[in-house]
């Protein structure tokens, strides 16, 4: 089956709305509560299918216009059922200047014998925020389905202004790669990345390391600016659950913080706009100075001494 979400968010005044959308089955997209409950558009993606089957492919297309905070949600945890030749997810999503998005789906949770490629692109403004956010599963893992699966490919791109500045590529295939020792799952049953990409993430990395300093029971993390205004975070654990929880505390983290530092930017701009209109002002009001008369003549030669 092939499914397509549409959705093109806009700003109205100071709200953020949801301007156009499309959806077919088995998918729906909806409000996240009351559409004007808070300034920001938040939308969730809902499906009627018990997971994603063989041959399905989904796209995704988002786009998000100037000045637009957009939190973007799912209903559950993303399924891959058995299959012979794969399935696929293909996301574009587009932010314009000054916009947010917040995008942290739930575990993708593959069955034995899943096949799944997952392809994302993320084009950006200069001044574009992006809080983004995935965790694999490693099975069913109480049905013995462990790193069951047959493979699972997941290729996620950010570029900035058309400049490609990070690539994340993983290629899981847990019966030709020792999947589960070092620099791979290691000892744990899920693994979690985070991004923040924008023009504050160096400012936000400096609060991660304080932030972050302690240990986290069950969860094993690191993180690094790892691109041009671009911070990633990787994390190991054993609850997909409690994995989404940790990566949505840190979204709404960073959520909050750019906002704060687009509230102070917007303050500086009004002030700095105010003090130049005054700065015009004064000249304008200011008398213009006659201009100095020189008058032409010759310089007399003085007679030797």
């Amino acid at each position: 089956m092939e499914s397509t979400i549409k959705i093109n968010a806009e700003r109205e005044g100071n709200y953020s709305v949801l301007k156009e959308s499309f959806h077919n089955a088995p998918y729906k997209l909806t409000h996240y509560g009351s559409p004007r409950a808070q300034k920001h558009l938040e939308m969730i993606i809902m499906s009627a299918s018990p997971g994603i089957m063989d041959g399905d492919i989904l796209t995704i297309d988002v786009n998000v216009k100037e000045d637009v905070h957009f939190k973007l949600f799912t209903q559950s945890f993303n399924k891959l059922h058995p299959m012979k030749n794969g399935a696929y997810q293909n996301t574009h999503m587009k932010l314009s200047p000054r916009s947010m998005l917040h995008y942290v789906p739930h575990p993708v949770t593959p069955f034995k014998d899943a096949i799944f490629y997952a392809n994302s692109r993320i084009d950006m403004a200069t001044d574009a925020t992006l809080i983004w956010g995935d965790i694999i599963a490693a099975g069913r893992i109480y049905m013995d389905e462990a790193f069951q699966f047959e493979k699972l490919h997941s290729r996620t791109e950010i570029f900035r202004e058309g400049k490609l500045i990070l690539t994340d590529n993983q290629c899981l295939m847990p019966k030709v790669q020792p999947i589960q020792k070092l620099l791979f799952f290691e000892s744990y049953t899920h693994q979690a990345t985070f991004m923040y990409s924008g023009p504050w993430a160096k400012a936000m990395k400096a609060e991660f390391d304080e932030i972050l300093s302690g240990e986290y029971e069950d969860i094993a993390f690191g993180f690094t600016y790892a691109a041009e205004n671009t911070l990633l975070l990787r994390a190991l654990g054993n609850d997909g659950e409690l994995l989404y929880n940790f990566l949505s505390m840190l979204g709404q983290m960073c959520w909050e913080f750019t906002l704060h530092e687009q509230a102070k930017l917007k303050e500086l701009l009004a002030h700095t706009s105010e003090v130049d209109k005054a700065e015009r002002q004064v000249l304008a009001d200011s008398p213009t100075e006659a201009p100095v008369k020189v008058k032409k003549g010759r310089i007399k030669k003085q007679p030797a001494a």
